[in-house]
């Protein structure tokens, strides 16, 4: 048989094979293969390589600049920005330079020094609150338009929020550029501190201004990608407006700002703000220690995910391993088995799993993040806050494990500061201040009282040291206080040391419990409030690990069923925001 025959099923075998290797290979490498096909600049298409620079330095140039943006961003609704400045004499000069550019590449360089004023439509697209204004710290450069030429700069969005929310490290822009772009921008002090207010601004000038802007949209973008998770295959155009319920918590919030206020408020008010790591605890990168470094740790696992039964071993719910040895130690229960560890009660409990609320407390949770699945390390997370859940009934705080899910540190921070722009609109719509309001306190310092008692406390132990011209002055504003004495006794001055100078606040209102009696009496109960904390962190987070069966209307259903039963009263009902009626009439059509 000649060496060049080569028989048909050689040939189908052949091809089978190299079927198979082929497949073995993408299989191995998929990963690297991903990252390659994931760094294909579509998010850098017509927007640094193919970069259009436009500059107006006159009124009559912006209208035609401006519709060539708001045409740009008809789909995706992003602009990059930026601004620059002078400083004389230590001084900061008005705005010089703001730069808009589209993700198309197209950046409009507006020479605000040259105007002296902002043109009406280049106005109208900075307050235009469906553009959002991307950049790094982009609210202080909106402070600094609105200071300078009295325009508010709307729906600006700091990058690093971002960042953070697709697991990267919260960066400055030329680091932003470099990780995600591959693109070094030109950070140079002397470009940075160069003269923008000069007649012709240089090519470097012109190139370093317009790239930052450039840059701000083209990594929005590639982190846009990032977080919508699209297969290699998947080369639908990615729109903004896909991503705008994860955002929109984070616009106009001051990334510094917002996660030192949110911190210090997780640590108190939100959720214990415990952290807990699994047995196979991992060590954590640097930048991650860093960012996480307030946060204590504890290492065990939250969820025991024991067995409690009725007594004739039907099985009631999970719990966690010491109120499992409780009901043993108080001979309320009995162990059945070690793995799973189960408890049997020796008592009749009040009520048994019922529908989907029921099997929702039956179903074993996982020791993860159900955002992103992370498993090494999680925090608690009240979704409804405590601020407010602590001022429900009994009813509808004593079971609130629905509520309380696992996060990682990075997800819990990312949470909690967008809750920041919920509690501002319960504030606003419950006429409820927030700790930054004028109704917070509960009393206000009168700085004349307060005078007295400290020129009281200065007289009664400090006289000998106070120079006479100084004693006569205290000794006056005190009998000036007391009109009715005529002179300094040791009774008068331990009387004006005791005194109280605290004055009540007649506005004094605790945010939580003034939005708790707002939704009580006039936004459809307790129920609503719950459904707003819960339809925002799904909103916002996007969990892909939720527990299995739990929903926005769990405290509702709950209730019914406990309703059903004869285990709730009306008044709670009402509080709630429910209709013993409509429940009643409910029962009545299943039966």
């Amino acid at each position: 048989m000649s060496n060049s025959t080569v028989t048909p099923n050689s040939k189908k075998w052949a091809i089978v094979a190299a079927g198979v290797g082929l497949v073995y290979v993408l299989l191995r490498h998929r990963h690297s293969i991903w990252g390659t096909l994931r760094r294909i600049p579509r998010h850098r298409a017509n927007t640094m390589e193919q970069a259009h620079i436009e500059v107006i330095s006159s009124l009559h140039q912006t209208r035609s600049i401006v519709n060539q943006l708001k045409e740009h961003s008809r789909h995706f609704k992003v602009l990059g920005f930026d601004c620059e400045w002078i400083t004389v004499g230590g001084s900061r000069r008005p705005v010089a330079l703001l730069q808009l550019s589209s993700h198309q590449g197209l950046c409009a360089l507006f020479r605000l020094c040259c105007m002296k004023q902002i043109p009406k439509d280049l106005r109208d697209l900075l307050e235009d609150e469906d553009l959002i204004k991307v950049g790094v710290a982009p609210q202080d450069d909106a402070m600094k338009l609105s200071h300078d030429f009295g325009v508010g700069v709307a729906s600006t969005f700091d990058l690093r929020y971002m960042a953070v929310m697709a697991g990267h490290p919260a960066e400055g822009l030329g680091k932003l550029s470099k990780t995600h772009l591959d693109f070094q921008l030109d950070k140079s002090w002397r470009l940075a501190c160069s003269n923008w207010e000069a007649p012709q601004l240089t090519a470097a000038q012109l190139n370093y201004a317009a790239y930052d802007a450039l840059a701000a949209v083209a990594i929005f973008k590639k982190l846009s990608y990032d977080l919508q998770r699209q297969q290699f295959w998947d080369w639908r155009s990615l729109k903004s407006d896909d991503l705008h319920p994860q955002i929109e918590p984070f616009l106009d919030v001051s990334y510094s700002a917002g996660f030192t206020q949110n911190l210090s408020r997780g640590a108190g008010a939100d959720s214990g703000f415990h952290t807990l790591t699994a047995k196979a605890k991992q060590r954590k990168p640097k930048k991650q220690q860093q960012q996480c470094r307030n946060l204590g740790t504890q290492s065990k696992a939250f969820y025991d995910n024991c067995l409690l039964q009725a007594p004739d071993g039907e099985l009631l719910c999970t719990i966690d391993r010491s109120k499992a040895a409780w009901y043993l130690t108080q001979n309320l229960g009995t162990q059945i088995s070690e793995q799973p560890f189960t408890v049997r009660l020796n008592f009749e409990p009040a009520g048994r799993a019922v529908g989907d609320v029921g099997r929702y407390y039956q179903t074993p949770k996982e020791n993860q993040c159900v955002v992103c699945g992370r498993r090494d390390a999680y925090l608690r997370k009240n979704v409804v806050p405590r601020e407010y859940r602590k001022h429900f009934p009994t009813v509808m705080k004593s079971h609130s494990s629905h509520d309380i899910l696992l996060l990682c540190p990075n997800c819990h921070q990312t949470s909690n500061i967008s809750d920041h722009k919920i509690r501002s609109k319960l504030a606003t719509i419950c006429e409820a201040p927030l700790a930054n309001g004028d109704g917070v306190t509960q009393y206000h310092c009168d700085q004349q009282i307060r005078s007295i008692k400290s020129a009281g406390r200065a007289l009664l132990h400090q006289r000998e040291r106070i120079p006479s011209e100084k004693v006569a002055q205290l000794e006056k504003a005190v009998l000036d206080y007391y009109k009715e004495e005529t002179e300094i006794s040791e009774e008068l001055l331990k009387k004006a040391a005791n005194l109280d100078y605290r004055v009540e606040n007649d506005d004094y209102c605790q945010h939580g419990k003034k939005v708790v009696q707002m939704y009580c009496d006039k936004f459809g109960g307790l129920v609503e409030l719950e459904r707003l904390w819960r339809e925002h962190f799904l909103n916002v987070m996007r969990p892909r690990f939720l527990p299995q069966l739990w929903n926005v209307n769990h405290n509702a259903d709950r209730l019914e069923v406990r309703a059903s039963e004869g285990r709730v009263t009306n008044e709670d009902l009402a509080v709630a925001g429910l209709d013993r009626s409509v429940i009643d009439l409910k029962d009545s059509m299943k039966t």
